[in-house]
């Protein structure tokens, strides 16, 4: 695998060694620039090595002929090639787009046009990832700056106008962050809106060009994918004002197997992002191919739904039975724990089976967030070393994000970043709050608005007339006084172990990054039906389009529980329930609110003896699919292995 560096790697002096080697591609590059190749890269007498309309001839050549000894010395061929911005001209070379003087050509154009651009500047951003860097512009006053450059995990470019990269406020938003700002030496706003009119001149310069046939698969910066073999004019156009994806591109490849990295040209900036890339690889999940469509009948057994919860379900020590007798199990909560622990420094399985905290509340959502996501998706692999897997999945609250990570909607570690980030801006920027679960019919809170005033509706389990289970969500101090009123007039409430008002207006501080948070997942489709409570429906494709609405709608919207149930299970003969959530909080909704009809069986719950309860789980699991795992279901879908999962 070979790589080709962009502007910033010409140093003088580079490729003093080379041109003697290669006098006839030397002489073409002095006709077509007019001046000496040789002189400008080795002595720059004018001092102008750094000015674009030279650089990018200059470091294309040195490249391309460094490229050429290394192959005419008995170097092997890559496999595959990827250049960085400029670089990009390097590659397509070495896979035979053009020849030498072509493509010196190109970029010849390609520099001219540049330095014509209107005065523009750029800027390093070391220290935040891209989503921190992405939330950071769009809070600031100024809407031309772009990010230009993605080049590793906590490494990328700004590039605009010059007055805004530059204003006081910029630098201080990303320095009080946590990041560097490091100005750039260069005179115009490479990879960014500034661009477009570069871009169109130079579109009608690659009208009369001839490219080949590419003979060896390049890594686009615009995509981050392989180019196509043919017609791949337009990505040379588009390069100019998108950003580069090179994270993503290394990555990619990482991901694919490739693992010798070569940098050819100047210097070794590359080299350094490899290393960087490889230590935090961007985890690529590549879209699923959509299933052939299933007729709509009555299965030959109950369809299998594994079921998982959200706050207000956590205890300490939940699973601790389970992690001490079941290595599955054991060794997902270590993944999930070192993970964390990567993260923030601790660690998650020591805070959840903290035995100094046993009876006392387990409310801190920097562990909670974490702690049911990692248990919810740890129950699902212990039953899939078992042999069980899923026909569908359902989540009811911050359990969705575990049911679209088990259905393959979302990788396991984009799922769990985001609930660790999503924790961050709770605790940073919410205030206070809390949630009481009512037992009592849902038409309650609409009859009695003086016991529930400031309180938002949060949820519904189940609800009847003369019987039922809602949860309302606000400020902590109403909570408290509702759950007073509440018991003088005998209906009995329970508050949740949450400092937080999820699904109600205390949230909406946080509306904007955590739309941002759900723009960062890499969605497939999902590889069983995902039954959001959010949407009280089936997740489809338009929810799968809108990520970043639907992330939002998780902990924003109400929990429809009560809707998806009568919409999507009425007929309870068709499915069986499998109850993943810390404390059994599902299958007490189906016994006491839709009747014995519903069948179902939990996996852990608060009162412990995990070990027979998981044993009642695989009993019910092996009478409902005949001592086999479910056949047609997700076992053959997902090849044996859950979504998610490497």
């Amino acid at each position: 695998m070979y790589v080709f560096p962009g502007q910033g790697s010409q140093r003088k002096g580079m490729g003093k060694d080379l041109f003697e080697k290669y006098p006839d591609l030397v002489a073409q590059a002095d006709r077509l620039l007019g001046y000496s190749l040789r002189e400008l890269c080795v002595d720059d007498p004018d001092r102008v090595l750094n000015r674009t309309e030279y650089t990018q001839p200059a470091l294309y050549a040195v490249s391309a002929l460094q490229y050429l000894d290394h192959i005419d010395s008995g170097g092997a061929p890559p496999a595959v090639v990827a250049g960085h911005s400029l670089g990009e001209y390097s590659a397509l070379f070495a896979a035979g787009a053009f020849d030498f003087a072509a493509g010196l050509d190109l970029v010849r154009r390609r520099g001219e046009l540049m330095s014509r651009a209107p005065k523009g500047a750029m800027a390093a951003v070391v220290n935040l990832d891209q989503e921190r860097v992405a939330d950071l512009l769009t809070a600031l006053p100024h809407h031309t700056i772009d990010i230009a450059n993605i080049n590793s995990r906590r490494q990328c470019i700004l590039s605009g106008v010059y007055d805004e990269v530059h204003a006081p406020e910029v630098r201080a938003a990303f320095v009080e962050a946590g990041g560097s700002f490091i100005p750039l030496n260069v005179s115009a706003a490479f990879h960014s809106r500034c661009m477009t009119d570069v871009q169109e001149e130079f579109a009608h310069h690659l009208a009369g060009v001839d490219f080949h046939e590419l003979r060896i698969p390049v890594i686009a910066n615009r995509t981050a994918r392989p180019y196509p073999t043919t017609g791949y004019a337009d990505l040379l156009v588009q390069q100019i004002s998108s950003p580069v994806k090179w994270y993503e591109s290394i990555s990619w490849l990482m991901a694919r197997g490739h693992d010798d990295f070569r940098e050819i040209g100047p210097g070794n900036v590359l080299t350094k992002l490899t290393a960087k890339i490889r230590e935090e690889p961007l985890t690529i999940a590549e879209p699923a191919r959509p299933a052939p469509p299933t007729p709509r009948r009555t299965p030959r057994r109950p369809e299998i739904v594994f079921m998982y919860g959200g706050q207000g379900t956590q205890y300490h020590r939940m699973g601790r039975e389970l992690y001490d007798t079941h290595p599955a199990f054991r060794e997902a909560m270590d993944r999930c724990s070192a993970l964390y622990e990567a993260a923030q420094g601790t660690s998650l399985v020591a805070a959840i089976h903290d035995s100094t905290r046993r009876g006392q509340d387990f409310d801190d959502i920097l562990h909670t967030h974490a702690a049911l996501y990692s248990v919810g998706w740890s129950l699902t692999e212990a039953l899939r070393a078992e042999g069980f897997h899923p026909d569908a999945v359902l989540g009811h609250s911050l359990g969705e994000y575990v049911a679209a990570t088990v259905a393959g909607a979302m990788s396991f570690e984009d799922g769990f970043d985001l609930v660790m980030k999503q924790a961050h801006l709770l605790k940073l920027r919410c205030r206070p709050g809390g949630m009481l679960s009512v037992l009592a019919p849902p038409a309650l809170h609409q009859r009695r608005r003086d016991l529930f005033a400031g309180l938002a509706l949060a949820g519904v389990n189940f609800g009847g007339d003369t019987r039922g289970n809602f949860v309302v969500s606000g400020e902590s101090d109403r909570i408290t006084e509702a759950r007073a009123a509440l018991d003088r007039e005998g209906v009995v409430s329970v508050r949740l172990p949450v400092r937080h008002g999820f699904h109600s207006a205390l949230l909406d501080d946080i509306r904007h990054e955590c739309r941002s948070l759900g723009r960062a997942v890499t969605v497939s489709g999902p590889r069983v039906p995902v039954y959001s409570c959010a949407y009280a429906a089936e997740l489809d494709a338009g929810a799968l389009d809108r990520w970043d609405d639907y992330a939002w709608d998780v902990i924003r919207g109400r929990v429809r529980f009560d809707e998806l149930m009568a919409a999507s299970f009425r007929d309870p003969e068709r499915h069986y329930f499998v109850d993943l959530s810390a404390s059994g909080s599902f299958v007490n909704f189906l016994k006491h609110g839709y009747g014995p009809g519903h069948r179902g069986t939990f996996a852990i719950n608060q009162f412990g003896n995990n070990t027979a309860s998981m044993e009642k789980l695989r009993e019910g699991l092996r009478e409902v699919t005949g001592g086999a795992a479910p056949e047609g279901g997700a076992s053959e879908r997902l090849g044996g292995r859950l979504a998610g999962v490497p």
